[in-house]
This record gives C-alpha cells, sequence and structure tokens, in this order.
C-alpha cells in the first residue's frame, strides 16, 4: 500500500496545533486548580452570583466529568462539571465565567455568537468524521476521501477562530 507523503503536509499541522492546544489547556487548567482564588466563592456561587446580577434568564445544572462546562442555548442552560460546582480555584470559576460569556454573547445578540450557533452543528459533525475520512483515504490510498476528511475536520479550526473571543 501507497501513502503519498503530501498527505501529511496537510494532516501533521493540524492534527500537531490540535494536539498542542489541547495539551496547553490541561496544562494551564491543572495548573490553577491548585491556586485558590482568595474568595469565599464556589464555582456555583459565582455562576449564581453572574445569573443574578445579569439578570439572565438560565438555569443552572450540574454535570458530570472533567471539563464538561457547556452552556446550551436552545434550554437556556448552563452546565457545570461537579469539580467546578465547589471548587474555589482560579481555574474551576474562570471556566465558570467562561461559560457565561457565552450567555452573556447570546443574551446581547453579538454576531460572534450568532455565526457560533450555526456552526456548532456543522462542527460537531465535521469533527467527528472528518479524522476518520482522512485515515481511511490513507489506507485505502484514495486522495478524494482523505481530502474530504480534511475539509471536515478543519471546520473544527475555523469553529476555534469564530469562539476566539469568548
Amino acid at each position: 500500500m501507497y501513502i503519498d507523503p503530501i498527505y501529511w503536509y496537510f494532516a501533521l499541522p493540524g492534527l500537531l496545533a490540535t494536539f498542542l492546544a489541547q495539551m496547553y489547556v490541561m496544562y494551564t487548567y491543572n495548573k490553577y486548580s491548585n491556586l485558590d482564588a482568595g474568595k469565599d466563592m464556589t464555582g456555583l456561587d459565582v455562576a449564581k452570583k453572574l445569573r443574578d446580577e445579569e439578570q439572565f434568564p438560565v438555569s443552572i445544572a450540574t454535570s458530570q466529568g472533567k471539563l464538561e462546562d457547556n452552556f446550551d442555548p436552545i434550554n437556556n442552560v448552563v452546565r457545570i462539571s461537579s469539580d467546578n460546582v465547589t471548587s474555589k480555584s482560579v481555574a474551576n470559576i474562570a471556566v465558570v465565567a467562561h461559560e457565561f460569556g457565552h450567555v452573556q454573547q447570546k443574551f446581547s445578540s453579538s454576531l460572534v455568537y450568532k455565526i457560533r450557533r450555526v456552526m456548532v452543528p456543522i462542527t460537531q459533525i465535521g469533527t467527528q468524521i472528518g479524522y476518520v475520512l482522512f485515515i481511511i483515504g490513507i489506507v485505502i490510498s484514495a486522495l478524494r476521501i482523505s481530502e474530504i476528511g480534511l475539509i471536515f475536520f478543519s471546520t473544527g479550526v475555523l469553529f476555534s477562530f469564530v469562539t476566539l473571543p469568548v
């Protein structure tokens, strides 16, 4: 089986950038998870304070897992990981504040939020099947399948740029 080296010129930079970004996020999160924020407030306290002071019509729920925090704009629910609910660390509180950044974007009708909302379903599909198509294309030496995989996978990179402001 022949694998054209040109595949790697396109694939490796994206895969490497994705890996390095994820490693940096985890490194930074772990570093500041042990640093107390200096306030007697947990992540849940911060979430309630942000919601109440800004009068956001959202509910707050707990999610399982590490860094599974998210804002569900359809149901107006901010889900906070169980670690972030009880912790008083800088990292945990920053994650909660980040999610409320998405809430603020929605209720201020931010253009970035509108673009992000359109891109979410496309990105979810693209990132899930993109790398699979890319690998299949390499294995069966089908350039077109690999190219389609790269295009799908690149939606995740584009999504990252759209979500940088928050």
